[in-house]
């Protein structure tokens, strides 16, 4: 039997966030590498057409980026990494090394 929320709290999905511009390939990019890991993305536009008011709220509420994208992580309410459009842009960066590293430390399963 469980014993806290702590305990249930492992058997929370993480849900990766991408809030995203239309028709910015830096936010394509991002999409495109955590599909490669196989994780659960929801993308939410910021702007344009399919923007919503829920998205743009959300995307306030987990920190405002003049660089978009902004992908992050999050389980059961709890933000567990977040990155903007500067970290995943720079090629010296290396995003997919930093996004497999979290994954290999990722505290549950996403799948």
């Amino acid at each position: 039997m469980l014993d806290s929320k702590l305990e249930l709290s492992k058997f929370v999905l993480m849900e990766f966030q991408i809030f995203a511009r239309e028709g910015c390939e830096v936010c394509e990019k991002a999409r495109q590498v955590l599909s490669r890991f196989g994780v659960p993305i929801r993308v939410r536009f910021i702007d344009g057409l399919s923007a919503t008011v829920d998205d743009l709220a959300d995307f306030a509420f987990f920190g405002w980026t003049d660089t978009p994208p902004l992908v992050v992580v999050t389980q059961g309410g709890r933000v567990l990494k977040r990155w903007d459009g500067n970290d995943i842009a720079d090629p010296n960066r290396s995003w997919h090394l930093k996004v497999q590293q979290f994954l290999a430390s990722a505290p549950t399963v996403f799948r």
